[in-house]
């Protein structure tokens, strides 16, 4: 199924068709270039086996966490040209429409960037250190952090250790750590890109390993961190639904 599926979906189907079909048409047609061999272990994707048609070159699928499975299939027809198609996992209508597309445009954004040669193939792994975003972000990212915390402070600040290892387990995806005074998680975000979430008496710490840090630009890293706070908070409320409600998905 499409983001067309989710609820209220189909406006934000349409900006992805936009993206694909005219912002990142010329980028996305140079994958049909690369391996998708090496292309996929650099999102955490497997290619699948099996093509709906004939000319679907590849079908990658990605679980970032649970319940979201998401596949892109790229498209090489000898009429209509390339084209780049998203679609869901059913059970991933639990993921909320907004989440769901903003993973599905940083999805598309990098493959365009790969396929117009901006990023190499090259998988090194994330990079040996934690770097703050404090440090290396610039100035004018301050806002975008405030996006990805905002009100889930609120939360965060009555959140019990006990609580939120529970719901990291539940994602199955991210490995937790400390408790009492302060915990944290860490979750590889793809291939080369990890994200550290530190919560602690001083606050909230977002922190990106050295090597993706320096690739990838801020707005793919707070977009990122954003989408991986909001899975932690809704398995948060579902483990303790004492939490405070911030919407009907928090």
């Amino acid at each position: 199924m499409t983001l067309g599926h989710f609820e209220a979906g189909s406006g934000w189907e349409a900006q992805v068709r936009q993206y694909v079909r005219k912002k990142y048409r010329q980028d996305l047609a140079g994958l049909t270039g690369l391996d998708p061999e090496d292309l996929a272990p650099l999102f955490r994707g497997e290619l699948l086996p099996g093509r709906p048609y004939a000319s679907i070159l590849w079908a990658m699928r990605i679980k970032p966490f649970r319940p979201l499975e998401i596949y892109l299939l790229l498209d090489d027809d000898p009429e209509f040209g390339t084209d780049l198609r998203v679609f869901f996992a059913r059970k991933s209508l639990a993921v909320p429409t907004e989440d769901a597309y903003v993973f599905a445009w940083d999805y598309v954004a990098l493959l365009a960037r790969y396929g117009r040669g901006q990023f190499s193939l090259e998988n090194r792994g994330p990079g040996p250190e934690w770097l703050l975003l404090a440090d290396f972000a610039p100035q004018d990212a301050g806002p975008m952090k405030d996006v990805s915390l905002g009100a889930r402070e609120e939360i965060l600040e009555v959140l019990s250790p006990e609580v939120a290892e529970v719901a990291v387990r539940r994602l199955d995806c991210g490995v937790f750590t400390g408790g009492g005074r302060g915990w944290e998680v860490v979750w590889p975000i793809l291939g080369d890109l990890s994200f550290r979430f530190r919560r602690g008496p001083a606050g909230s710490e977002l922190a990106f390993d050295s090597g993706g840090a320096g690739k990838y630009g801020p707005e793919f890293l707070l977009s990122f961190a954003w989408l991986y706070i909001n899975a932690l908070l809704r398995e948060c409320r579902q483990v303790d639904q004492t939490l405070p409600k911030l919407s009907r998905y928090f």
